[in-house]
């Protein structure tokens, strides 16, 4: 079969080099054949077939003396600063996936001259501004480091900070094209299970014979942890001759090795868990930025030690257990509360939330439930007012999809409340889906300050009503909405006392083309509510003035998925902006198993629904400022690039997939849908 692209696959031209075996399996998984490319020269790879064992020998220094200066680069065809590289190509992906493979690729010219001269005045900068300390190697197990060696390795590194937006514009960039590349192997090889989750250092080894022994990025790492999976070595040095050293020695599985020299503008990307490499002994300054990407858990083939370290540097200093090598302190994960503790009791059960100083005791809150032939109707119910601070001021509107036949449906409870429970009946036959009972809810509204809507399976902690207004004042817009999918509860009343926040973020593209979404934990309760750009149906919080300005739209008939998304677009293209609370507020039943749903009991819905969803995709991808429609005060197109969800395309951008943050912040192990 031919290459479909009709494009030489990067990297090929590395595997002929190593061997014409390893070409001759990349071919056979890939299907086709692969022609030389000059992206990759093989004559720049000196290949050695010496044996790897013993540690290598210094190199003397040459005659010349490397002058500090601004680098002066020939001009090259990807100088266009607004550039953006190529993904893996085929070859590349194998290379990196596959766990017989070498497990790296080099590409050279990887930013352009231009770009990567920036990129070396930018890091020189840095250099000089912020201090460098002495690297050191722990060794251990399972992240437990046992040991320092401080003669394994003779860099000096920074970590760079945290948000990328605190370092220079040209690292930033070069950033961003990782950012790109690894985005784009996350998605060919997900079994590398590749997070939007980095680190980077810069490293200088000083021109003294210094090295980094024999290695491997990856310590062994615990189940629920991230561990590094992909590193990205970025050179920085012009002028680089063979004489100064310093090359980057890869050890293949067959007892050879390969040595690559740290040219400036290329790229070394591998695998950290299993590529045994090393840093030779350098006569002149050596300068790189390394990023690592992170991922699930380590292979348990993987060795446990992060550096083979020789016997002539003796016993390593036991004195010091300080982690220096795993990773930066925002990477260490803090402790999981224990989900299985004592449920509470029904009213007033769990942690009651935080009052603020000077408690809103007054304003009205108009709760929206609609519930189609849910038995959990009642005691959710019964709960919001048991757990307010001020019931009196609570108002709450139902919309009964009932059977009055059906004595566990009963509707009388409601009486118990007078006029502050309004009631909307609906026969089960009549109902269409949550559009139009949300929009019958809506209808009872009587006035209300403020308006809280959520799903008729759902529980409280006590004082929802005064923390709410509380937390609402404290979101960075005016315009604010708080909503999240909430942490679950079990029948009967089995309710975590896990009281940390959740976010919302993009899942991936169901059959329709729309959008799925689920909710992160956040290891730590933040002080401030945290923005969001995705809209829950289940829990929302705002002011009333949404149901002024973006009532449902009742015709979206026999919609489920897609409520979500088309609601969030309108909320947002009026002027409206998401944020999840601080703390858990409300809990949801997430099992369906009590109760049918609307789509049990429908024949005749599908051509409607098919309508609805094309009415809700035209509108996401083109916009609509009808009746129903988007608002004016900010673009459709606006509001994509804000949520990194593109409809026409069907790519959701990696960012959207941690909403934007960065994920360490959040536990892996906990699943809040549950």
């Amino acid at each position: 079969m031919a290459n479909p692209s009709g494009k030489a696959a990067a990297g090929a031209s590395l595997l002929d080099a190593l061997s014409p075996q390893l070409m001759s399996m990349v071919e056979t998984s890939l299907g086709y054949s692969l022609t030389a490319s000059p992206s990759v020269k093989a004559d720049r790879i000196a290949r050695s077939k010496s044996s790897p064992s013993g540690p290598p020998q210094s190199v003397p220094p040459p005659q010349m003396t490397p002058t500090d200066t601004r680098t002066v680069l020939p001009p090259s065809p990807t100088d266009n600063f607004t550039h953006n590289v190529e993904l893996f190509g085929p070859s590349e992906v194998f290379l990196l996936r596959q766990p017989d493979s070498p497990g790296f690729i080099v590409r050279e010219n990887f930013l352009g001259a231009a770009q990567a001269t920036r990129v070396l005045d930018a890091c020189r900068a840095l250099r000089e501004s912020m201090p460098m300390r002495p690297a050191q190697v722990a060794v251990g197990k399972m992240n437990q480091v046992t040991a320092l060696v401080t003669d394994a390795r003779g860099d000096h590194l920074l970590w760079l900070p945290h948000d990328d937006k605190d370092v220079p514009p040209p690292v930033q960039h070069l950033l961003v094209q990782l950012g790109r590349l690894a985005h784009g192997l996350a998605k060919a090889a997900p079994e590398l299970a590749l997070r939007n989750a980095k680190s980077t250092q810069l490293a200088i080894f000083p021109g003294n014979n210094t090295r980094f022994v024999q290695h491997v990025d990856t310590y062994g790492s615990k189940k629920d942890q991230l561990s590094r999976r992909i590193t990205c070595l970025y050179y920085l040095n012009a002028d680089w001759q063979p004489s100064h050293g310093g090359a980057l020695r890869v050890h293949l599985k067959d007892g050879s090795h390969e040595d690559i020299p740290p040219l400036l503008d290329s790229l070394v990307v591998f695998r950290s868990a299993d590529v045994m490499h090393e840093v030779l002994p350098t006569t002149v300054d050596r300068l790189a930025l390394t990023t690592w990407f992170y991922g699930g858990p380590t292979p348990s083939d993987v060795p446990t030690t992060a550096a083979t370290i020789p016997k002539s540097l003796g016993k390593p200093n036991t004195a010091t257990f300080e982690t220096i090598e795993a990773s930066p302190a925002t990477l260490n994960r803090s402790h999981t509360p224990d989900a299985s503790l004592p449920p509470p009791g029904l009213c007033g059960g769990g942690m009651a939330l935080p009052p603020p100083a000077i408690p809103d005791l007054i304003s009205t809150i108009f709760v929206s439930i609609p519930s189609y032939c849910d038995s959990e109707c009642q005691p959710t119910v019964a709960h919001l007012f048991a757990t307010a601070t001020a019931p009196s001021r609570v108002f709450a509107g139902l919309c009964l999809q009932h059977d009055e036949g059906d004595p566990a449906q009963a509707i009388a409870f409601a009486a118990a409340y007078g006029d502050q429970v309004r009631v909307k009946r609906m026969h089960p036959a009549d109902a269409t889906g949550p559009c139009l009972a949300r929009w019958e809810t809506q209808q009872l509204w009587r006035g209300e300050p403020y308006y809280l809507q959520i799903d008729s399976h759902m529980r409280f902690r006590q004082g929802w009503d005064v923390f709410l207004i509380h937390e609402l004042s404290q979101c960075s817009s005016p315009r604010a909405i708080l909503t999240t999918y909430p942490l679950g509860y079990n029948l009967p009343n089995q309710i975590t006392r896990d009281i940390r926040p959740t976010l919302l973020c993009a899942s991936h593209f169901d059959s329709n083309g729309l959008v799925r979404q689920c909710s992160k934990v956040l290891k730590t309760s933040p002080s401030k509510p945290i923005p969001s750009m995705f809209w829950a149906a289940g829990f929302a919080f705002s002011r009333a003035t949404v149901l002024q300005e973006v009532m449902y739209d009742p015709s979206l008939t026999h919609l489920f998925f897609g409520e979500e998304n088309v609601m969030a677009a309108r909320l947002w293209t009026h002027g409206y902006d998401f944020f999840a609370p601080t703390e858990a507020v409300v809990y949801h039943l997430w099992s369906r198993s009590h109760r049918p749903t609307f789509r049990d009991h429908q024949r005749n819905g599908t051509e409607a629904q098919q309508r609805s969803i094309q009415r809700v995709l035209k509108m996401l991808k083109e916009g609509d400022e009808g009746p129903c429609g988007l608002g004016r005060v900010r673009t459709i197109e606006a509001f994509v690039a804000a949520q990194g969800v593109h409809y026409s395309t069907k790519e959701i951008a990696w960012a959207s997939l941690w909403s934007n943050r960065d994920p360490i912040e959040f536990d892996l192990a906990a699943t809040p849908e549950s």
